[in-house]
């Protein structure tokens, strides 16, 4: 017997029952409704790949800008005018400028400054100069990199992305950097450093995947694959074709968005939703991170480096944001003294109440405890990671039901997730969350096709596919 099936014969023998789970899903499985309209590229960055504005920075942790369209087109009977949209894990601002360009209002809460960055940036393009921008686009198109004078800029690097870039290229940066500092227009500046941010992948020794960031070869690293990511174009390159783009982009734009009607709140959604009034937002339209292990501080730790991160910033950052890998701590004594502090105790021990009674939730957490004590988790952190991932989320969703206002909708984007051969329901196990907070489960659209477990998994436990959802829930 091979190891892998001697592994799948264990697991079997020593699984928890999962009647509760079976019972959840009894509960909700007239409303999981499969909805043709959607695709993975609807509900993901895929579709925003050659949209204007959205394709400046590779960003894959967004849904796409036809998303929203759909959306509000399919929930368009709200009582307010102009409707208040809320989105608390905004990304790159997809729902808030699609929200403002159809008439809404907009608020969006974000944490990771690189999204935080994109947004600013789309809303400078609006109303940039467009005859300025072309001079100094111009005039960098004119500009030897090897030539010009250096400032003396150094990429301030973390432990994790040294030796990222070829050392020609590390040079100039402190071209650019110089060249930055000669534009006297703060929202040309400011566009012409976002297009350098947006291509720091691009020149270096990295590439995003999955959880991590992946290294080539050359880039002298101690590495153990051979991966060559190919031609790895100069800056001067890279930055110019960023900035036609761009150029290209701003030339198109028609209507203008009113930014005036788009908020920005940078922080937590656990710390900022508290502070919102109750009833004060008709729609939300959202994608939370997902219970999967993906850790944003790594994968973007070019860019956070960029934006002036330091390696115990990226510490606290990680630890800030939502629980989704295996190395967030537990937030609830934070949590409880930001609660007290506001007068409001009782809706956290509501909340936390509400977390233990969910039955198939503890069932998911005694299997994990149960296999990290017979020491079969790749990870012995997962079972706390899943635990704090929904006891935040409980929180966000008890604080979304809260400010929703009667006859509007929650659009949340999410994935069910799989661990130790098991599937995690997190659609229905959330969905019975925004029960408790006093909504509806309207429906749960399930996409025609699901994903695949990881191939760590599919080796242990054959391959099952997860369920992609949207959820709509109503108040």
């Amino acid at each position: 017997m091979s190891e892998a099936s001697a592994r799948k014969k264990i697991t079997a023998a020593t699984r928890i029952p999962n009647y509760e789970r079976l019972a959840l899903h009894s509960r909700y499985s007239s409303k999981l409704i499969t909805n043709p309209e959607l695709t993975r590229a609807l509900v993901s960055f895929q579709a925003n790949k050659n949209s204007p504005f959205y394709r400046w920075l590779k960003y894959k942790e967004a849904f796409s800008s036809d998303f929203v369209k759909y959306i509000l087109q399919k929930f368009p009977t709200i009582a307010n005018s102009p409707p208040r949209v809320l989105d608390p894990f905004a990304g790159v601002g997809t729902t808030l400028t699609i929200a403002v360009r159809m008439g809404c209002k907009a608020i969006g809460i974000e944490l990771l400054p690189v999204g935080t960055t994109a947004i600013r940036a789309r809303l400078i393009a609006e109303k940039v100069n467009l005859k300025s921008f072309e001079y100094y686009l111009k005039k960098l198109e004119e500009l030897p990199f090897d030539t010009h004078r250096s400032n003396g800029y150094q990429f301030p690097h973390l432990r994790i992305t040294k030796n990222a870039f070829p050392k020609q290229t590390e040079k100039a940066f402190s071209a650019y950097s110089a060249f930055l500092e000669e534009i006297d227009r703060d929202d040309v500046r400011s566009l012409f450093f976002f297009a350098w941010l947006s291509i720091l992948e691009e020149v270096s020794y990295t590439r995003k995947d999955g959880q991590y960031l992946r290294w080539d070869f050359r880039s002298n690293r101690r590495l153990e694959s051979k991966f060559n990511k190919g031609t790895i174009p100069d800056l001067r390159s890279s930055i110019l074709n960023k900035l036609y783009l761009m150029h290209e982009d701003i030339k198109r734009r028609k209507k203008r968005i009113d930014f005036r009607k788009m908020k920005i709140i940078d922080g937590s959604c656990l710390t900022e939703l508290p502070k919102l009034p109750d009833a004060s937002i008709d729609l939300i339209i959202t994608s939370p991170p997902y219970c999967n292990r993906y850790d944003y501080t790594r994968t973007y730790a070019l860019e956070l480096a960029f934006l002036g991160y330091t390696d115990d910033g990226i510490k606290k950052l990680r630890q800030t944001l939502l629980s989704a890998t295996v190395e967030n701590k537990t937030k609830r004594k934070q949590l409880a003294e930001e609660y007290n502090s506001m007068n409001r105790m009782n809706h956290y021990n509501s909340a936390l109440n509400t977390f233990y009674n969910q039955k198939a939730l503890q069932e998911i957490l005694n299997l994990l405890n149960t296999a990290r004590e017979k020491r079969r988790l790749n990870n012995n952190n997962i079972p706390n990671m899943v635990e704090n991932y929904f006891f935040e989320m409980n929180l966000v969703i008890q604080e979304l039901g809260r400010i929703l206002a009667p006859n509007g909708h929650v659009i949340m984007v999410n994935d069910n997730v799989q661990y130790y051969g098991e599937e995690i329901p997190v659609d229905l196990i959330l969905s019975d969350f925004a029960t408790s907070a006093g909504l509806s489960v309207e429906m749960i659209w399930v996409l025609q096709k699901g994903k695949g477990n990881s191939s760590q998994q599919m080796g242990n436990h054959g391959r099952n596919e997860l369920r992609k959802c949207t959820y709509i829930w109503s108040k």
